[in-house]
């Protein structure tokens, strides 16, 4: 064989060779790439009635990203290099993605923030978006579950800013992206992105509001600031007595050792939220720089759609956290969806007497999530013809967790000014919270009132803060509630004289069941109904 054969022979191994290589590389790559389309299918849809949802997140929900880009026409795009995206999902449905760049990535262009440099990003999107966002080419492998904690912390920090509900996401409509980008610089920047109208909305509002970095601790601060939130709850929290499966001294001995062995101020609180979490106390949290951290959440279903009360009521004027309105049939609404400000009362007083002559009257508090309970009080005072006991409550007096103090009442006195003498229903459920839920046992100890709709919160608590240091915050209800026939209320709530039975579909922007059933009762003729004409606000003599 001639030399010439020979290297010809080996010429053409070497490009036989050189395919196979070519051919493996590729196949490499093609079986590396995830599609996160079908591994994440997405099966909710945005709704009239907001709806929020839980999330999950898992070793398995964090993913290793070639690069991400994104760009909306001429108006935005940023572009990332190496990087890891973390997933929280209810079921399969992304509902957010928190993107960590390997180094700070650009913001190329955009009307502010450009040239800054990405350190995160919190992305809100429809689920069945996630695999046009991160397309399989790439998505490479199983990413680093050392991200995780990082990623929960940035979404109970960015949770409050759009597409949810009581910290919790709901679905956007599939044209919505929220890019909310914490940067290198000290700014975070908000973008609001509508894909059909190619519109891009920024946000400066939240430029200032970061979120905080973790502090380091010194040796034994983790044990400190434990031991003060735990013993605050040994020694005051009265609720023990009525939730007998709670043993708080093994929880100090599980949570204890990792409270030690905390390394910065954010793992450790954390740590204390988790296990405050076996009290199922809606009124108990955890904040660390302003953030709040997991902790207990039942679902809360909101039997309302106040946008319906303008198709069932007619014209309905408004003001921040109230809401009222008239009937052409001459029956009155009033929302109380707060008690947190005093300037309410004067608000509701005017309100209350353009009732005047009114058939009867619906008070609606299913968005009422407290406040002051004496606001409550004053409101209630006008449907009262002579003073009642409405609730009662006990603190702790010692330091055995059943050491009760004595049963203190809560009393209500009528109005000294007014008193309506109407018909008056008024509508409750599981958003009713707190003081609102006073606020209900009130109203419901008045000799025209009738309850209607679904069972309150069942949270009562009347907590303190302990500022626990290194930016923990707790917050620790006191006393055990009761209602007047001294039964505890804690987590079953108060129930209505007369349930609505609904479920979510049954509310819209012009429907709302509950609403209605109150409308239709009232409208059923009786014996003691005003007609319409007669004055139904009566001055006190």
């Amino acid at each position: 064989m001639t030399g010439r054969v020979i290297h010809c022979l080996m010429f053409q191994a070497g490009r036989v060779l050189f395919l196979f290589a070519v051919l493996f590389l590729l196949a490499s790559t093609a079986v590396s790439a995830e599609d996160l389309g079908k591994k994440y299918p997405a099966g909710l849809d945005s709704s009239k009635q907001p709806r929020s949802y839980a999330t999950t997140t898992t070793k398995e929900d964090v993913w290793k990203l070639s690069s991400f880009e994104f760009q909306l026409a001429d108006k935005f795009k940023i572009q990332f290099g190496p990087s890891q995206v973390v997933l929280g999902h209810h079921e399969r449905n992304v509902l957010w993605a928190a993107v960590f760049p390997e180094t700070p990535a650009d913001i190329v262009t955009t009307d502010a923030g450009k040239g800054e440099h990405v350190t995160s990003l919190w992305l809100r999107c429809h689920p069945a978006r996630v695999g046009e966002l991160f397309p399989a080419e790439t998505v490479t492998k199983q990413g680093d579950s050392k991200w995780i904690e990082q990623a929960v912390a940035l979404a109970r920090h960015k949770m409050r800013s759009s597409w949810q509900q009581s910290g919790k996401p709901m679905v956007p409509v599939r044209e919505s992206l929220i890019f909310d980008l914490e940067t290198k610089e000290g700014n975070r920047r908000f973008y609001a992105l509508d894909t059909r109208q190619q519109t891009v909305q920024y946000v400066d509002a939240f430029r200032q509001r970061i979120l905080p970095v973790a502090a380091p601790f010194k040796a034994g601060d983790g044990a400190e600031i434990f031991d003060k939130v735990w013993s605050a709850f040994d020694r005051e929290y009265a609720m023990f007595v009525i939730k007998p499966d709670v043993d708080w001294q093994k929880l100090r001995d599980e949570y204890r050792p990792r409270a030690v062995s905390a390394k910065n101020n954010r793992e450790l609180a954390e740590i204390l939220g988790e296990m405050l979490a076996h009290l199922k106390d809606l009124h108990i949290y955890v904040q660390v720089e302003g953030t709040y951290v997991k902790g207990f959440n039942r679902e809360q279903y909101f039997n309302a759609s106040p946008a319906a009360a303008a198709h069932l009521i007619g014209n309905i004027h408004q003001i921040k956290g109230l809401r009222w309105g008239r009937t052409k049939d001459e029956i009155g609404y009033i929302a109380v969806d707060s008690l947190s400000n005093q300037a309410l009362l004067k608000e509701f007083e005017t309100a209350l007497k353009q009732m005047q002559g009114t058939r009867g009257l619906i008070l609606d508090l299913r968005a009422n999530g407290g406040g002051a309970e004496p606001l409550g009080q004053k409101m209630a005072g006008y449907f009262l013809d002579q003073p009642c006991l409405y609730a009662m409550h006990q603190y702790r007096s010692g330091p055995k967790h059943d050491d009760l103090g004595s049963m203190q009442k809560r009393r209500l006195t009528p109005s000294e000014d007014w008193y309506y003498r109407g018909p008056v229903i008024v509508l409750q459920g599981e958003k009713t919270m707190s003081s609102a839920e006073a606020f209900a046992l009130m109203l419901a100890e008045c000799p025209t009132v009738t309850t209607m709709g679904d069972r309150t919160a069942g949270s009562s608590g009347n907590p303190r803060r302990i500022d626990a240091g290194a930016g923990i915050i707790v917050n620790l209800p006191r006393w055990i509630a009761y209602d007047a026939t001294g039964k505890p209320f804690d987590t079953v709530g108060v129930q209505p004289d007369i349930r609505v039975k609904t479920t979510p579909a049954d509310f819209t922007k012009s429907s709302d069941p509950v609403l209605a059933a109150a409308l239709q009762r009232l409208r059923k003729p009786t014996e003691s109904q005003p007609s319409g004409s007669e004055e139904t606000l009566i001055p006190r003599k």
